[in-house]
């Protein structure tokens, strides 16, 4: 009874294996049949398994702010009496314009400067004059013109220097101008300021700040633990509430070396170039950061994967006779790039177009 029973097992093992033969071979007659068809072969997408550092990806928060070297605060050079405010908050000004006038005693006295220059002028030239009218007629010397053409030539020097003041200052009738430094959008005006209000230049604080708004910059926070994953140069991926469909890229510029005390984050600043205005100091920011860890993987673009009964597939090609349908298993997805752990090798091309319609041929 118990040799009956080993003959029968024996015999079941062996149909079973009579079985997985023939479907071997089956599939080895389908797989050796198989072949892309010129049309298919032509239209073929192809892109290398690459090895590399795989990347990771960190997210911060941030907001935007004008560029540090592009941004001027305008202070008064004079205490006085504001007697008019040009310009509010983000209006665009053009260097040289008005943006505020102010009344002030100390203006007054650059004007008499002024005044009192022009006339030593015009009496050193007059002497200047009547020296070299002397000296012809033999009642003045060499001597006596050598110093009334020094006396003239420090007396321009002086007008030119009260003359470059004035124009500094803006001086007119006992006003002083406040003038826009370089063409920008006033970005802040102080608070404290108000038309027909005395103020004290060294108690106010600058008037406004005028920014160049063609580049801006994110400053985004970095917690402490972060802080070893970025370095300067580093791509940065900047998405806005704002424009929720947009992304801009960026780099990582610079990288503060103090961290808050209060929240224990580290500030990263990331130029962004703006051309069309369309980024606004103030606006909220969401950051994502690359950056590679030391372990090395296979890499190849995510749109290859294809998902079928919770597995992951990629179609490697050699020939249009050598295609396979090959499971991966996935490590991590970077948007348009897939770490996989194993299934590929570096050099070996996977197709990116039409793999889906290859795949279920290979399966039929």
């Amino acid at each position: 009874m118990k040799t009956n029973n080993i003959i029968a097992g024996l015999m079941i093992v062996a149909t079973c294996m009579a079985c997985q033969s023939k479907k071997e071979e089956a599939n080895k007659e389908s797989s050796e049949e198989f072949e892309l068809s010129d049309k298919v072969r032509k239209e073929l997408v192809l892109a290398p398994a690459v090895l590399e550092n795989i990347s990771s990806e960190l997210q911060l928060t941030g907001k935007l702010a004008p560029f540090e070297e592009k941004q001027v605060k305008v202070s008064p050079l004079v205490d006085g009496v504001i007697e008019k405010i040009s310009v509010t908050l983000g209006d665009y000004v053009k260097k040289g314009q008005t943006m505020a006038i102010i009344h002030s005693s100390e203006v007054a006295d650059v004007e008499n400067q002024i005044v009192g220059a022009k006339s030593d002028f015009l009496t050193a030239q007059k002497n200047l004059q009547v020296q070299q009218d002397l000296y012809k007629s033999g009642l003045a010397s060499e001597k006596d013109i050598i110093i009334a053409q020094n006396d003239l030539l420090k007396a321009e020097g002086t007008l030119r220097r009260a003359n470059e003041i004035s124009g500094i200052y803006g001086v007119k009738n006992s006003f002083y101008t406040v003038k826009a430094p370089i063409d920008g959008y006033i970005v802040d005006v102080n608070r404290n300021i108000s038309e027909k209000m005395a103020y004290r230049e060294g108690d106010i604080g600058p008037f406004f700040s005028v920014a160049d708004l063609s580049t801006v910059q994110v400053i985004a926070n970095v917690y402490e633990s972060d802080i070893a994953k970025i370095k300067d140069g580093y791509k940065a991926l900047i998405r806005l509430v704002a424009y929720p469909d947009r992304v801009f890229e960026g780099k990582v510029d610079k990288i503060n070396n103090v961290l808050d005390p209060q929240t224990r984050t580290m500030q990263v600043r990331i130029n962004l170039a703006n051309p069309q205005k369309l980024l606004k100091p103030e606006m909220f920011a969401k950051v994502t950061i690359s950056y590679a860890d030391n372990q090395k993987i296979v890499s190849i673009p995510s749109e290859s994967i294809i998902f079928d009964k919770d597995r992951n597939f990629v179609i490697v090609y050699k020939n249009s006779k050598e295609v396979e349908a090959r499971r991966v298993q996935v490590a991590k997805v970077l948007g348009n790039k897939t770490f996989v752990f194993n299934g590929l090798k570096e050099g070996e091309r996977v197709i990116i177009k039409n793999q889906l319609m290859i795949y279920n041929a290979l399966n039929n």
